[in-house]
């Protein structure tokens, strides 16, 4: 899962992923909104966020 996706930008990011080729949805963490991903389009999915300013950090956990 990836967090920090606002509210509010929730459905757009979803719909990036989407034009990039990747399968996603939004959902409801215990922190806040997330986007899910397969594992194997973890990395992409995050490159793709940050391009489009729908997250401004990569998570520590990326190795991208």
């Amino acid at each position: 899962s990836i967090a920090g996706v606002d509210i509010l930008e929730l459905d757009n990011a979803v719909i990036a992923l989407a034009k990039a080729g990747f399968y996603s949805e939004s959902g409801m963490g215990c922190t806040g909104p997330i986007i899910l991903t397969a594992d194997e389009d973890y990395e992409k999915a995050v490159d793709v966020l940050f391009d489009n300013k729908f997250i401004t950090q990569k998570p520590l956990d990326c190795l991208c």
